[in-house]
């Protein structure tokens, strides 16, 4: 399973406000939208690196940690009624 990490990075004398989120080596800086919340803008750093990796976007949820970064993982929804009805086709007998 691969998580993708975003940090906020404060301006310095050359460069404004960035959400950098990295994953498997890759990495993506966006630069801080103020029009967004926080939440918002580490979810679009997440979004732009999975359009750069081929990854479904949508797929993955996160939040923040204790140290200010955020994480965001794949979340795959399962369909167990999908399920028990293949299960209980193979164990009825034809």
């Amino acid at each position: 399973m691969v998580a993708i990490t975003s940090k906020y990075h404060g301006p310095t004398n050359t460069r404004g406000s960035c959400v950098r989120a990295t994953a498997n080596g890759h990495m993506v800086t966006v630069p801080w939208a103020s029009e967004l919340d926080s939440e918002a803008n580490h979810r679009e750093a997440c979004k732009q690196l999975c359009e750069k990796l081929g990854w479904d976007a949508d797929r993955f949820f996160g939040g923040a940690m204790d140290d200010g970064r955020w994480a965001w993982v794949p979340v795959f929804t399962y369909d167990w009624e999908q399920r028990h009805k293949e299960v209980s086709d193979a164990e009825s007998p034809s």
